[in-house]
């Protein structure tokens, strides 16, 4: 069975090539590792040139004009060829295991379609880095499907998914669908649909480096709107499930419009707290 990794970029000279690494030296080594550059204009370009050239295994695939981001993403994921796919950002680097320990889990359970798993925040600042692990939220694989769904994304309203981490089965991203580009948070978004349809496992180990900077997708996106689109996901997911209405819809409508509601009340509170205007949100 064939291996993919996509990688999405755009100028991340400095970062890409980590993520590159990183990939290349797992436990269990993708077949193929497909970067997407999105018309880099910062040295990546040649920086990529040279992985090509070193390791037959990168391939590198460019945008004539940049897209924004989302779009990227999806030529990067429709460009790999694997029978399981594995997303990586830019920014973030795959745990030596990360692979291995995802294709164990989906090998021994056909009926899981793809597999997440926790992540490690660094904040690599000169002149040392700081380490944190985020708590494993299991201790055996946890499973996300269409039922319980939205308690996953009230209960994890913060993190739902580490997307550096998810390991697929191609059929997910043949019958979900590509990212909608109508959405910052598309990969959200996609994650949403996708457990509508397969059986998601959260899996209690440590997938990824999650490298925290001043140009994270986060920090770019802003507070509001990514509040604001979460909103608008899950809602839409409840249309999606009770599209005649119905208690279930109700009762849910309420539980969530609730919680978010709280949740903002804590970005609010720590906004005032920090004195930052355009906070990621409360943890």
């Amino acid at each position: 069975m064939k291996l993919s990794v996509a990688i999405a970029t755009y100028n991340r000279v400095a970062m890409v090539p980590g993520s590159i690494a990183a990939a290349l030296l797992q436990s269990r080594a993708p077949d193929e590792i497909v970067v997407a550059d999105d018309a880099s204009t910062d040295g990546t370009r040649p920086v990529l040139d040279d992985w090509s050239r070193s390791d037959g295994r990168v391939r590198v695939i460019r945008q004539t004009v940049n897209s924004g981001g989302v779009a990227n993403w999806n030529a990067a994921m429709a460009a790999v060829s694997g029978d399981f796919i594995a997303w990586c950002s830019d920014d973030d680097r795959f745990l030596p295991d990360h692979l291995k320990a995802s294709l164990d889990y989906l090998e021994t359970h056909p009926e899981i379609g793809m597999v997440h798993s926790s992540f490690v925040d660094v904040w690599e600042t000169p002149p040392q880095a700081v380490v944190k692990a985020r708590p494993l939220r299991c201790q055996r694989p946890l499973v996300t499907n269409r039922r319980n769904l939205l308690q996953h994304m009230t209960r994890y309203y913060d993190w739902p998914f580490h997307p550096s981490t998810l390991v697929m089965r191609r059929e997910v991203w043949d019958r979900t669908g590509p990212f909608d580009p109508q959405y910052a948070l598309a990969d959200t978004d996609w994650f949403v649909r996708a457990v509508e349809q397969f059986p998601v496992a959260l899996l209690p180990h440590y997938g990824v480096l999650n490298r925290r900077h001043a140009g994270n997708w986060s920090n770019r996106v802003g507070s509001a709107r990514m509040q604001a689109e979460i909103f608008e996901i899950v809602e839409r997911a409840m249309l999606r499930r009770w599209p005649h209405g119905g208690p279930g819809r109700v009762c849910w409508r309420a539980l969530w419009r609730a919680n978010v509601r709280a949740r903002l009340l804590l970005t609010v509170r720590a906004r005032m707290r920090s004195g930052h205007g355009n906070a990621a949100g409360a943890a």
